[in-house]
């Protein structure tokens, strides 16, 4: 099982200098024990915000890297840290552009606490119905499932080309009908959607 760990951040706004420390940023992380993946996020409506997801091979490596780059980065930070979670990687899947860079990516946050129907119909509707459309859509890189077992919520990490492919993937499963033994009721959707720019990352898109 792969650990990933998803933090919010601020963005920094001077291009230059935002490069400047995004590449430093990828370089030290990238080093560290039991690494498996970086991607770093601009915000496209919110220009402020960005995120950051990390995917590690422990839970004990997710939770050590901040400590670990801050060994290696000594003074502050050079964004703002809005929030900072480690999750399990319940699930992954490769789309037909699996190999080209991301160029565009979407959170979707399931807040929590949720019962287990919930979770159960949540699980049954990502796998048998929206990953397989996503799958034929031209232009997508793939996707983590992420889940919380402790408080019970989790978020689900969309890649692709450009956000033109994401626009498309969205209509793709927003035009899918509900599969045999699938409760409307328990669909309720997603809390928020945060649609990002890829502007950097480190190791396999999937």
């Amino acid at each position: 099982m792969l650990y990933a760990r998803l933090q919010t951040v601020s963005v920094i706004q001077d291009r230059d200098e935002g490069e400047i420390a995004e590449r430093g940023l990828m370089e030290i992380v990238s080093r560290h024990p039991g690494f498996a993946g970086l991607w770093l996020m601009e915000a496209v409506e919110d220009t402020a915000g960005g995120a950051l997801l990390t995917l590690w091979r422990t839970e004990e490596d997710a939770r050590l890297a901040a400590a670990r780059t801050q060994e290696k980065r000594p003074g502050p930070r050079p964004v703002s840290l809005f929030s900072d979670r480690i999750y399990e990687v319940e699930g992954r899947f490769e789309g037909p552009d699996a190999a080209r860079p991301p160029g565009a990516a979407v959170i979707v946050y399931f807040d929590g606490a949720h019962d287990d129907d919930w979770i159960a119909s949540a699980r049954y509707a990502h796998d048998k119905r929206i990953v397989p459309v996503m799958r034929q859509v031209p232009g997508m890189i793939g996707g983590f499932a992420l889940w919380s077992p402790d408080q019970r919520d989790g978020a689900v990490v969309t890649l692709a080309v450009s956000l033109e492919a994401l626009a498309r993937a969205e209509k793709a499963v927003n035009s899918t009908e509900l599969l045999p033994g699938e409760n409307p009721a328990l669909l309720t959707g997603p809390d928020r959607a945060v649609v990002h720019r890829v502007s950097g990352y480190v190791g396999a898109p999937v």
